[in-house]
């Protein structure tokens, strides 16, 4: 099977759980623990997924990976959802369609201030913390690349990388590198 099908057919079944349930890219991103550029992609069929993130989306649902990919599934019931599933329906229908925002430079620093202050100087943590908490806490979404691309830049004086890294993280590629606050970051 060619990719492009492949693509094209998850793509039409994440659509359809996405419209049954009213959820958005955001939320299917916010609840995989992935980011909206990736689903937005796949659901614009160029992109693709590893099978992590295939698992973690069938999960939203209650759901196994060959599951949510089999079209011929039937729809959980509403009921049967995970209760993270739950909630984040409810948000969608109290907060409505998401708003596309873009966001400069200052907009990250304050995010990234405004988490790291609550760090104590010593406390170690992974960019993927820092991004995950800024999207649990103000549902604006930025990736790993571009929090440590503020660590570098703005936040230079502040922390520093480690050599200590993720041996817990599962999976191909390398592993993630915890960061040291350095100083004290004031909100």
């Amino acid at each position: 099977m060619k990719k492009t099908i492949a693509i094209k057919e998850y793509a039409k079944i994440l659509k359809k759980y996405m419209k049954a349930f009213s959820l958005e890219a955001i939320d299917i991103a916010y609840l995989a623990k992935s980011v909206k550029r990736t689903v937005s992609s796949v659901l614009e069929e160029k992109g693709s997924l590893e099978l992590e993130t295939l698992e973690a989306i069938a999960g939203i649902f209650g759901l196994r990976y060959f599951e949510f990919g089999n079209p011929a599934h039937p729809l959980p019931a509403s009921t049967a959802l995970p209760d993270a599933t739950k909630a984040r329906i409810e948000y969608r229908k109290k907060e409505g369609p998401a708003k596309e925002t873009s966001y400069s430079a200052s907009d990250i620093n304050e995010r990234i201030t405004q988490v790291l202050s609550s760090y104590e100087v010593g406390e170690q943590f992974l960019a993927e913390e820092i991004a995950n908490t800024i999207l649990k806490k103000h549902e604006e979404n930025y990736t790993v690349s571009e929090i440590i691309d503020r660590f570098k830049k703005t936040f230079k004086n502040n922390i520093e990388k480690t050599d200590q890294k993720d041996v817990t993280r599962k999976g191909r590629g390398p592993k993630p590198v915890f960061y040291r606050l350095v100083s004290v970051i004031k909100n």
